[in-house]
């Protein structure tokens, strides 16, 4: 089997034990800097816990949209109360900014419910007010890994809090992938003894996607969800496929006798995929046109450029190998590598992934997760809590 998709899934498993210690990243502007709305929270009565948590999460997520700051006193200004109404915690909110105002209300039950409310008030806010999308209610897929042959999935909300272990195997689980229905997982598993790609239904249900003989990995699903990229080795080296998930149809795209690919992704009009070779000896993105089948390279500086994930706003983020360290960079598939702009300094980062707002980037740093912001604001680490915490993926929705 060919060196280089055995280094990649090596690197997928136990990247995030290069450094003991992860280091804060140290962002470089992509785009200028993002006018922030001030915010005040005050006018929103909330007594006891429940209510304590609602304006807590919200405060949270309106910083991390990088759209709000939450000042005693602000623009915006959201009034309101959190109670218990004896039938659930209601929650009834006034925002108003210059102008122009907006209400809001839900009823909920139980801790996680009065979360998910407070997510969806602040995604409201950022499409209303900011004009943009928001990225509370969204969700990460991540791997924990804790021995040489033993990793498992984990899912948390876009703040970090709401963690939950999904596989429970004892064995290798590797690349999750989100689906676009933002519910479905799609990842590799050692169940079997061999690298087979599964699909996960909401978190609990799990079915076989492909497990043809030899390696199976990669999976992408398309943006309008009917078909699946995947990295298959059964007619040799590991290629780049695409298999209709309706019916089974599967087609082949690459055909590199003395290369292997890895790690692909759609484009936003599911027209192209974005994917890894090492055709030219050294790992490194090009781009295949699904119809066609041509391929060209994309990018040329660096040892290596792994990991691309692709956002019609944001461009393509990978991980580029510069002097000694990976970093993340972006680019602009239609002016090619010199659009490419770095957004961390040489380290251990990789595994990127862009939030649905196409600014907000979630990545691994030995061993640690980040949030970068693009447009500037310092990096925020996504887990206080021990693991060896990689490849993240960020959902749509």
């Amino acid at each position: 089997m060919h060196r280089f998709f055995w280094v990649v899934l090596f690197f997928v498993m136990a990247g995030g034990m290069r450094e003991a210690f992860a280091q804060p990243p140290l962002i470089s502007v992509v785009k200028k800097g993002a006018d922030k709305n001030t915010v005040s929270l005050s006018g929103v009565q909330a007594p006891g816990p429940y209510g304590q948590l609602f304006v807590k999460t919200l405060a949270r997520d309106l910083e991390l949209s990088g759209w709000f700051k939450v000042a005693p006193s602000g623009a915006v200004i959201v009034k309101g109360s959190v109670a218990d109404a004896g039938s659930g915690i209601q929650s009834s909110c006034r925002v108003e900014w210059p102008g122009k105002a907006f209400n809001w209300s839900r009823t909920s039950m139980g801790q996680a419910e009065v979360r998910r409310q407070a997510h969806q008030l602040a995604d409201e806010m950022v499409r209303l007010i900011a004009g943009e999308t928001g990225i509370a209610q969204t969700r990460i897929v991540f791997v924990n890994r804790r021995g040489r042959n033993n990793a498992d999935l984990y899912v948390c909300d876009a703040d970090g809090q709401n963690v939950m272990q999904i596989t429970h195997d004892n064995v290798a689980a590797v690349g999750p992938r989100w689906a676009p229905n933002g519910r479905d997982i799609y990842y590799t598993s050692f169940l079997k003894g061999y690298p087979a790609v599964y699909r996960m239904v909401a978190g609990t249900e799990r079915k076989a996607l492909a497990a043809f003989k030899g390696l199976n990995t990669g999976a992408a699903i398309s943006p309008d969800g009917s078909r699946a990229a995947l990295i298959l080795s059964y007619q040799g080296n590991p290629e780049l496929y695409v298999l209709t998930l309706s019916g089974g149809n599967l087609t082949r795209l690459t055909q590199t006798p003395h290369g292997s690919e890895a790690s692909p992704c759609w484009s936003p009009d599911g027209r192209s995929i974005v994917y890894v070779s090492d055709i030219d000896r050294t790992p490194q993105l090009y781009l295949v046109d699904v119809a066609t089948r041509r391929s060209r390279r994309l990018t040329y500086r660096g040892s290596e450029n792994v990991n691309p994930d692709w956002h019609a706003k944001g461009g393509i983020v990978y991980a580029t190998k510069r002097g000694g360290g990976y970093q993340i960079a972006v680019l602009n598939p239609q002016e090619g590598e010199q659009s490419a702009t770095m957004v961390t300094q040489p380290g251990s980062y990789e595994h990127p992934s862009w939030a649905a707002d196409g600014r907000h980037i979630v990545c691994s740093n030995g061993g640690a997760l980040y949030i970068l912001d693009t447009l500037g604001d310092p990096a925020v680490r996504l887990l206080n809590i021990a693991g060896n915490w990689m490849s993240p993926d960020w959902s749509e929705r």
